[in-house]
């Protein structure tokens, strides 16, 4: 009898969630009808997901891929940033190398690699045998297969946060051919007993050359951390050839600092890669002027002179009256941007300005032409016919 009892009791246990479940399913469906929205079969892809039968680490692992905005192999080569804790990292990395390439423009686009770690992600990340294990999949195994299927350009990133920021520290002093940059966020030093502490200052006192870059940075965590201790013996013990710059957020804790100084540090490695900004015509000039900008983005794949750069400096030599300067720089943007309705567009807009009604009319109507070919927008083909109609208007051409 007892036994019956109890089994009743579970089975309302059980049934009074699920009665609740479908009323209050059926009335937010009831609710939903409503609206008028169709639900649709096409999803945001973050990544593709793969498996990998590691010889080395004799078992199947899992890694993702996610290809920057506008991906192709032809012609185009992408640095790879490679993540170890891939399942935890990867969402939080993609959102930060696609805002700094896509919308901010301080960093290139780039293809991000995610590695899940498999159970034991201390076995992946920490402990000392079985981490050099984990990192020589990464750079025998799955580091030639990524090279082989995808346009890379030979760059190559390795970043990690807490076990995964360890890993990146043990993965400079043991491999340090195999990446070019590193960033390790808030490093668990003392996990492994302070063991990369010793590491270091061997090699500091063997006098080894590391001719790389390294991140370090740490939250409010104390010395327990080891970070600052690492930093400490790094000063002391420097070693031949390596660079590296140590930050520190007191504000911060160990689970927030991470996607803000992913951020910061990927900017910082290319400095030198947002556009230049020039103050007026004079600081234009100062630093170069057309060759200048031709010399600095001559490094870059691909090599195309910004829009944006171009008709911002056309328009201030326009203020300045200095006619031939203005001309010159929006041929050049209509020469850089062959397919752009906008680059013709500016060049029609500084025709106007210098009072030049054939030549702004005939890149009006050249933007227009160049809009419907290239099958642009609707929205951005309807806005080159209301400029050039306007246009039309406003010197009576019917």
């Amino acid at each position: 009898m007892i036994k019956i009892k109890i089994m009743k009791i579970a089975y309302r246990k059980v049934l009074l969630p699920f009665t609740l479940t479908v009323l209050l399913c059926s009335t937010f469906a009831a609710s939903a009808s409503k609206f008028p929205v169709t639900e649709s079969n096409k999803s945001m892809v973050m990544a593709d997901k793969f498996t990998f039968q590691s010889s080395i680490l004799n078992e199947v692992r899992t890694f993702y891929v996610h290809l920057p905005t506008g991906y192709s192999n032809q012609g185009n080569k992408y640095p790879v940033l490679y993540i170890p804790d891939g399942k935890r990292k990867m969402q939080k990395t993609v959102a930060i190398t696609d805002d700094l390439a896509d919308f901010s423009r301080r960093i290139p686009k780039m293809i991000v690699v995610g590695i899940e770690t498999n159970k034991n992600r201390t076995a992946d990340l920490s402990t000392l045998t079985s981490s050099k294990a984990f990192l020589n999949f990464i750079t025998t195994e799955l580091k030639p297969y990524i090279e082989s299927t995808y346009a890379t350009n030979g760059e190559n990133l390795l970043m990690g946060s807490s076990m995964g920021g360890e890993f990146v520290v043990r993965a400079l002093l043991t491999q340090p051919e195999q990446f070019d940059g590193y960033f390790a966020i808030s490093p668990s030093i003392y996990y492994s007993d302070f063991q990369l502490v010793t590491q270091a200052n061997d090699i500091a006192k063997k006098g080894k050359i590391i001719d790389k870059k390294l991140y370090l940075s740490v939250a409010n965590e104390g010395w327990n951390q080891g970070v600052d201790e690492f930093v400490y013996h790094l000063k002391k013990q420097p070693i031949k050839g390596l660079k590296w710059q140590f930050a520190k957020h007191e504000e911060e804790s160990h689970g927030s600092i991470s996607m803000m100084q992913a951020h910061q540090d990927l900017q910082d490695y290319y400095g030198t890669w947002a556009a230049p900004h020039f103050k007026n015509t004079l600081d234009f000039e100062q630093k170069g002027g057309i060759k200048g900008l031709q010399t600095y983005y001559a490094q870059r794949t691909p090599s195309v002179l910004p829009i944006g750069i171009l008709d911002h400096m056309a328009l201030l030599y326009v203020d300045q009256q200095q006619n031939k300067e203005a001309i010159e720089l929006s041929l050049l943007s209509v020469k850089e941007h062959p397919t752009s309705g906008r680059a013709l567009r500016n060049l029609a807009h500084v025709y106007e300005k210098l009072a030049m009604p054939k030549q702004a009319l005939l890149a009006y109507e050249q933007a227009l032409a160049i809009a419907i070919k290239n099958n642009h927008r609707a929205s951005s083909v309807a806005s080159h016919q209301k400029a050039l109609a306007s246009y039309k208007a406003k010197i009576n051409l019917h």
